[in-house]
């Protein structure tokens, strides 16, 4: 099959979509389909509006002869991919990352309110953030033929917001392989990776972590932001946990990528990959500093932290990019 790629990053821009399109490219690639991408990156220097247009030409041209397209996006480059596609009466798979207007929201009010209940809460919105809904729901949904989310607990959330026709939607998980790699471990230090922006809740980490320190004085909080993919894999050899404490979490590949060198993880309860991790991590209450504080002291128990270590270690979950690339020619098909 010939398929077009379309995604909002490309290495060396860090991100989900960016590390995904390069890994499905070159397993689709593998597979003997022929394959190319088109992303956000190549319009990014011109002025919105101006910048879709363009990249719509792009999509058009690039999606020529092609079977079908995946769309990585439900927003940058959903509407050229999905208004290219149709013109070209293409197969269009879009694919839901994230929650664009849940994000936008709490980073513009600073208010730290759980995904599993945006959509149930009375909130104030504004003109754009009701206009990217507006758009996702008339335009970009109905117009695709499949809308794929990596968790069902997502499509779930997004069932009556966004109207979504069951029928036209499904879920193919990320991708978790065990790395070759062992924890050697650092007692005294937990790592935080993640951009610091208020979901991700590095202030409440932080007041959390103050707490711990009243008690483990020798303990450290290393950061990490924005760094290359092998960077945090060297890192989650050597230290003692890692600790994801965002608001929410729909379905967090640092996580895995932890467990598949079995490094303890502390992970936001509120999270769509909980039928999936089961008791392999620890779950933290995100809005609670002294609950995280709690889970972070009880892993500096030598007896809690050896049976944390086993549950990371013996986690058996497996989804390779060769499954994910199969699934998704399924779909084209």
């Amino acid at each position: 099959m010939r398929i077009l790629i379309v995604t909002p990053l490309l290495p060396p821009e860090p991100g989900g979509p960016s590390y995904y399109a390069v890994h499905l490219k070159d397993e689709l690639l593998v597979q003997g389909h022929k394959v190319e991408t088109v992303a956000f990156r190549e319009v990014r220097k011109y002025p919105s509006g101006i910048r879709h247009l363009l990249l719509f030409f792009k999509i058009l041209r690039r999606t020529w002869g092609t079977d079908g397209m995946i769309v990585l996006d439900t927003v940058s480059v959903a509407l050229p991919a999905v208004f290219a596609g149709c013109i070209l009466r293409k197969k269009i798979i879009l694919r839901v990352g994230g929650d664009f207007v849940w994000e936008r929201y709490i980073e513009r009010t600073g208010e730290s309110v759980l995904l599993s209940e945006f959509y149930k809460k009375k909130i104030q919105l504004t003109k754009k953030e009701k206009f990217l809904i507006y758009l996702q729901k008339n335009i970009i949904f109905p117009l695709a033929t499949k809308i794929v989310f990596n968790t069902d607990w997502q499509r779930h959330v997004w069932y009556m917001p966004y109207g979504i026709d069951v029928s036209k939607s499904t879920v193919i998980a990320n991708a978790f392989q065990r790395k070759d790699g062992k924890h050697a471990g650092d007692k005294c230090t937990f790592l935080f990776c993640g951009r610091d922006i208020i979901l991700k809740n590095k202030r409440g980490l932080s007041s959390a972590f103050k707490i711990v320190q009243k008690n483990y004085s020798q303990t450290n909080l290393e950061v990490l932001e924005n760094v290359p993919q092998e960077v945090f894999f060297e890192k989650i050899k050597k230290v003692h946990a890692l600790v994801v404490p965002s608001v929410s979490e729909v379905n967090p590949n640092i996580v895995f990528e932890a467990l598949s060198m079995g490094l303890p993880v502390l992970l936001t309860k509120d999270c769509g990959a909980k039928d999936i991790l089961g008791d392999s991590v620890t779950w933290i209450d995100p809005l609670d500093p002294e609950d995280i504080a709690q889970k972070m002291q009880e892993l500096m128990n030598e007896e809690n932290y050896k049976k944390a270590k086993e549950k990371a270690q013996t986690f058996s979950y497996t989804h390779s990019y060769i499954d994910i690339a199969e699934e998704f020619v399924s779909l084209l098909k």
